[in-house]
């Protein structure tokens, strides 16, 4: 048995498809959820948007179709389809411009980190356990909201916007905390180097 195809440098591989329709997808979410206010197809987008995330992650290390393109534009299509579905929230409960606005500023800043990181290391790390409990209470929020929009007692609301700003804030400084240990790690390799 051969060794495995290696994919780094490719472009158009299937997990890297999925991830581009992810991405297109997004312009047809808001259109059909502010544009045709159809709160059950709207649902149907991010659904199959959803799918799509799962499958790409699936196939990539299933096949060993892993690219560097894939693990760049990944994130990038998960955070333009959270912040798509915040907006679209924010027109219909205001205190979703909290989470939004937090989204921005969390993502900025381990953004800059990370090119930092990836500038000193030549590598990016993987999501870690709070990452990714945020971003299921994240979709788990906004697809409660976007369900049933204006039926969601205020109470629900709040709690489950509690939960979801809480871990957001956590995983923010976690990460933020990991960034910054390996950034000195890579600094420290490189002056010993």
């Amino acid at each position: 048995m051969g060794e495995p195809k290696d994919y780094s440098k490719q472009i158009w591989t299937i997990p890297n498809i999925l991830t581009i329709l992810r991405i297109l997808l997004i312009p047809v979410f808001l259109w059909i959820n502010l544009g045709l206010d159809n709160p059950p197809l709207s649902a149907v987008i991010l659904a199959l948007s959803f799918l799509t995330d799962v499958l790409d992650g699936y196939i990539a290390r299933k096949y060993h179709m892993i690219s560097d393109l894939g693990k760049a534009l990944d994130p990038v299509a998960d955070k333009l389809n959270q912040a798509a579905i915040l907006f679209a929230l924010c027109f219909k409960y205001r205190f979703f411009l909290i989470l939004l606005g937090l989204m921005v500023v969390k993502e900025l800043f381990l953004g800059l980190q990370m090119m930092v990181l990836i500038k000193r290391s030549h590598h990016m790390d993987q999501a870690e356990w709070y990452g990714k409990v945020n971003t299921f209470f994240l979709y788990f929020t906004m697809g409660f909201h976007l369900i049933w929009p204006g039926r969601v007692p205020a109470l629900y609301s709040w709690i489950t916007m509690g939960i979801t700003l809480f871990f957001m804030i956590l995983s923010m400084v976690l990460y933020a905390l990991r960034n910054a240990r390996l950034i000195r790690e890579a600094t420290e390799k490189q002056k010993n180097a």
